[in-house]
C-alpha cells in the first residue's frame, strides 16, 4: 500500500538550489534518480526508518550526502526538509 507524498514548499526549494548545485558539475540527473529512488521507497515503507528528533524521520540518499526529513501522519508523508548532511535543521 502505497503512501501519499506531501513535499513543503521549502523542501521544493532546497531540492531545487541542490539540484542547480549539481547541475554545475552535470549531476543534476544522477542527483534526481537518487531522490526519485529515494521517494519511491518511501511511499512503500515510511515506518522503516527510524526516529532522529522529535517525530521526524530520515531517509538517506544512496549516492549523495542528503537526507529527507519527513513525518507520517494519517496516510500521509510529508516531506519537511531535504538537507545536505553538514546542514542543520532549524
Amino acid at each position: 500500500m502505497a503512501y501519499q507524498i506531501k513535499v513543503s514548499k521549502e523542501a521544493e526549494r532546497e531540492l531545487s538550489i541542490a539540484k542547480c548545485y549539481y547541475k554545475i558539475s552535470n549531476l543534476e540527473e544522477h542527483f534526481d534518480s537518487d531522490f526519485k529512488k529515494q521517494i519511491k521507497y518511501l511511499e512503500a515503507n515510511p515506518f522503516l526508518f527510524r526516529f532522529y528528533y522529535r517525530n521526524v524521520r530520515l531517509v538517506h540518499f544512496d549516492d549523495f550526502k542528503y537526507s529527507i526529513h519527513f513525518i507520517i501522519k494519517n496516510k500521509v508523508v510529508y516531506i519537511l526538509k531535504i538537507l545536505h548532511h553538514k546542514q542543520e535543521y532549524k
